[in-house]
């Protein structure tokens, strides 16, 4: 039996928990044996169905544990808290018969979030330097007349994507996010609440 099954909502998503799976000493849990999935509907289909899913395709007997994540924004349940979404999909996990195996991660509002935790490694992975990534997001924040700090934070998946395109040429790619996810300090990360509360349930699983 395999310790962890993550089903994540796209490839983005996928690379970054393979990465930081990969890394089990840097979040402080011992070496876990994993596998990743994504969810083919993304954010929406995975509060649609993402528990009754992994019910039909991840044998209990298989993995210890169960983690479904998916991006609170574009899921279609903006209108909720995100942890009245994340209650809605354990307890739905309960009623497939995960109920104390399982925890789902609702990332507010994106998985890019996490990554401006760790400017460091975005700047190396576009090869620039923190002062000029501070300067385009110092630029694209200006723009809709906002702060550093509040753009990154409501909108840090545009602001990613617009300087990926300004330095690299061209969109970001999952191997992208799997690059910068191996070269960040996960303990910066671990100041984006999301990301802090699933390195607290794994810590819990897996102790070193």
């Amino acid at each position: 039996m395999k310790d962890l099954f993550v089903f994540t909502a796209d490839a983005d998503a996928l690379a970054v928990i393979r990465s930081v799976l990969a890394r089990p000493l840097a979040i402080g849990i011992r070496p876990v044996t994993f596998e990743v999935d994504r969810h083919t509907g993304r954010d929406p289909g995975m509060v649609k169905n993402g528990p009754e899913l992994a019910w039909m395709r991840v044998p209990k007997t298989a993995f210890e544990k169960l983690v479904p994540i998916w991006d609170h924004e574009g899921s279609g349940w903006e209108e909720k808290p995100a942890d009245r979404a994340r209650e809605e999909i354990r307890t739905r996990l309960k009623q497939v018969t995960w109920e104390g195996r399982s925890e789902a991660v609702a990332v507010v509002p994106e998985i890019e979030e996490r990554l401006w935790h760790s400017p460091i490694s975005l700047a190396g992975h576009l090869q620039t330097g923190l002062a000029q990534l501070s300067a385009l997001v110092q630029d694209f924040a200006s723009k809709r007349d906002l702060d550093c700090d509040t753009c990154k934070l409501r909108y840090p998946k545009e602001v990613f994507e617009d300087i990926f395109y300004r330095l690299a040429k061209r969109r970001p790619l999952p191997r992208d996010f799997e690059r910068i996810a191996m070269t960040a300090s996960l303990n910066d990360w671990q100041t984006s609440q999301t990301f802090g509360a699933l390195v607290n349930t794994l810590r819990r699983w897996f102790p070193e």
